[in-house]
């Protein structure tokens, strides 16, 4: 009986045990598009993933949701095409505390915006300059009169609380059809890095102009060269590169020559010998790629859900810089409390109520005295 009674306490513990210890359910959510399917095809058309932390709690005041939202991004795809690591992060509006700079640059953010300030030359601010691309709020103007030679930054929400956002279809028509480098912040940043890398030396009556590799991004970089009489014979250290149209608007290696200017965009550890050219007759400065008259990009605010926030530029050039952050769940349901809290109440009732019952069986099953009597009386048969 004692073995029963045993055997009855470890099974309505263990019964106990397993309730009480129900798996919690996570804060926060994982958007599946970001690792499958969309994400990858928006990284292999040149749109670039960075962070803008948790949802509905600000960097400034939890300093630990910038490494949260950082591993989030990473374990799911890459940040651009022209590297792993992150480098975008959106901040709050205003100047960036000390404690989260800190914090940015110790997870490898370079780039912070887009209405932020920040006077750390270990930080690039991004400022919104280009309005927005929402229904009602764009402004064609801002983008028309901002400087040759600069980054057009715009700012796109899918969706507000319950809210959808919709888009300016007029402008986005209108954008898409412009001479334009459609670019992200990290690769225009790291672009004018890269660019500013490349070298030009005279070897052998020749000019050598070399782009040196990095250990950041493998972003390639772009120089233009004026003064040339003739197109010069290119010989490309792996092979060479096809031309590049003038319309074209999506970095990458190549060349374009018109009217005595070369423009080359060279990618990083690679080189390109020009024959016949005098150094002394030529002009060298980096300029932007295919010499476009500026870049432009949309940083995508908020992006917790990729499907519902790209859905409406999936067949357009503009390349995007999305900051995502991590949603939470919909408000906790109190059936796993509940019901833990009902087996907390039941359990010793129900233990006491075998118990009792046990004792009961073990009395019945007892002989009595008068059986005892019996059993020593002799038998008269």
């Amino acid at each position: 009986m004692d073995a029963r009674r045993r055997l009855l306490a470890v099974t309505l513990a263990l019964m106990l045990s397993s309730v009480t210890s129900l798996p919690v359910q996570a804060e926060y959510s994982d958007d599946t598009w970001l690792e499958n399917v969309i994400g990858p095809e928006l990284l292999a058309l040149g749109d670039e993933f960075g962070c803008q932390g948790i949802e509905d709690i600000s960097p400034e005041e939890e300093i630990e949701t910038v490494g949260a939202c950082s591993q989030y991004v990473a374990s799911s795809i890459n940040a651009s095409r022209w590297g792993q690591n992150l480098i975008s992060f959106g901040t709050p509006e205003g100047e960036i505390s000390e404690n989260l700079t800190e914090a940015l640059i110790e997870e490898g953010f370079r780039i912070v915006g887009d209405m932020s300030e920040s006077d750390d030359p270990r930080l690039r601010v991004i400022t919104r300059n280009g309005g927005s691309i929402e229904s009602g709020l764009s402004d064609r103007s801002l983008i028309e009169n901002s400087e040759s030679g600069e980054l057009v930054s715009l700012y796109w929400i899918a969706r507000i609380d319950d809210l959808n956002i919709r888009r300016d279809r007029d402008m986005v028509d209108w954008l898409s059809e412009q001479p334009y480098w459609f670019t992200t912040w990290g690769e225009w940043v790291t672009h004018e890095e890269s660019s500013s890398r490349i070298t030009v030396n005279l070897i052998n009556g020749s000019i050598e102009i070399r782009n040196p590799s990095s250990l950041g991004w493998t972003t390639p970089g772009t120089i233009k060269i004026t003064g040339l009489v003739d197109k010069p014979d290119m010989e490309w250290s792996d092979g060479g590169y096809a031309p590049l149209d003038l319309e074209e608007n999506r970095l990458r290696g190549g060349y374009r020559y018109s009217d005595g200017t070369l423009i080359i965009t060279i990618p990083q550890g690679e080189s390109v010998i020009l024959e016949g050219v005098q150094e002394d007759d030529i002009q060298v400065e980096a300029t932007l790629f295919n010499d476009l008259e500026k870049g432009v990009t949309i940083a995508g605010h908020h992006a917790t859900n990729m499907r519902e926030w790209s859905q409406d530029f999936r067949d357009t050039p503009l390349r995007f810089t999305w900051l995502i952050e991590r949603s939470e769940i919909p408000e906790k349901t109190l059936i796993l409390p509940l019901l833990a809290l009902s087996v907390l109440i039941a359990t010793p009732v129900a233990i006491r109520w075998v118990l009792i019952k046990d004792d009961e069986d073990s009395s019945y099953n007892r002989p009595s005295n008068l059986d005892a009597v019996r059993n020593h009386l002799p038998d008269n048969s």
